[in-house]
């Protein structure tokens, strides 16, 4: 059960989440080891716990030390990340607050919460893909808090999720249901702890799982050969600096590394999100995204990526059409 937050501390503020992918790439399991030296707070007998967390349970925060809600007890803790419930329906707001307990204060970055989905036994990073770097300190007896929401309207219908922004106050979209883990990072000078220390929650959401569907982007779907080549308003031509691209997947069978893609992740790259649900729903081995872009490299893409995404693995590649 759950400890209720305690009154006697006022939060310094919230923000609720942007949905926004940090990166193609997923945060890999932690194997790393806890740090075990622990040092006692000269005038409180709680501590950050030796470990509060098994290595292969919980992403990689790439810190010195990471501590779990789930496996620690808060009254025997000074510096810990509560979740105000164990679970949230796309109805409700979850809110994660970080206390500081301790007699000492700690640089955090208000931006810089992480998300993770667990799926086949693995973690995904979700969001969000940027950030600001502010630095804050949170004083002793001062909280944090971070509001959670779900909102998946017109997902299925072709809303695009987006991804390039940072922490906003609105709620964060594309997640279906499952296993989640919030958290973040801060980093000490002196006090309980020396270096970076990770906190995090887990916490299921209880909703459907959302279908893969083209974002409403695509205007027109055609075969050339034994290719797909759709066209896109998402940019308009007259945009500054815009060029006309062509995002090109090919389905391959060759057994090579590369991002492997989640429902969540795959939601938040529009062109990678069109070009794979066109290539399932046509059973297409090559599709061609054509539309206008203004990011150098084309579409950001300068050479070739490798996807794996419900048992398929994908080539993607980019040029400028003009150059033809």
């Amino acid at each position: 059960m759950l400890r209720p937050r305690r009154s006697l501390l006022a939060a310094i503020g919230s923000m609720a989440l942007a949905g926004c992918l940090a990166g193609d790439d997923e945060s890999p399991v932690n194997d790393s080891s806890p740090d075990d030296d622990l040092t006692p707070l000269p005038d409180d007998d709680r501590t950050l716990p030796p470990s509060g967390t098994d290595p292969n349970g919980y992403p990689d925060y790439d810190v010195d030390r990471l501590v779990a809600f789930d496996e620690i007890d808060p009254g025997e803790t000074a510096i810990y990340l509560e979740p105000s419930a164990a679970s949230i329906t796309e109805s409700e707001r979850l809110t994660f607050t970080l206390f500081n307990e301790s007699s000492g204060g700690f640089s955090y970055n208000p931006y810089a919460w992480q998300l993770h989905k667990r799926v086949d036994g693995r973690w995904h990073y979700v969001a969000p893909r940027g950030i600001n770097e502010p630095a804050h300190t949170l004083e002793p007896g001062d909280n944090f808090a971070w509001d959670l929401s779900v909102d998946n309207d017109g997902i299925e219908d072709g809303r695009s999720i987006g991804g390039h922004g940072v922490a906003e106050p609105d709620p964060i979209a594309g997640l279906g249901g499952g296993e989640y883990v919030f958290g973040t990072d801060v980093d000490f000078d002196d006090g309980p702890a020396e270096g970076s220390v990770g906190f995090c929650a887990r916490f299921d959401l209880e909703t459907d799982s959302l279908s893969l569907t083209t974002t409403d982007a695509i205007t027109s779907v055609e075969w050339a050969g034994d290719v797909i080549v759709a066209s896109s308003d998402r940019v308009a031509p007259e945009d500054d600096d815009t060029r006309l691209g062509a995002y090109e997947l090919v389905r391959t069978d060759d057994d090579v590394e590369g991002t492997e893609l989640i429902r969540e992740t795959l939601l938040r790259n529009d062109q990678l999100r069109d070009a794979i649900v066109l290539a399932r729903e046509y059973d297409a081995d090559r599709v061609r995204l054509e539309e206008y872009n203004a990011v150098t490299p084309i579409f950001g893409v300068d050479d070739t990526r490798y996807y794996h995404y419900d048992g398929e693995a994908y080539a993607i590649s980019a040029r400028v059409i003009d150059d033809d």
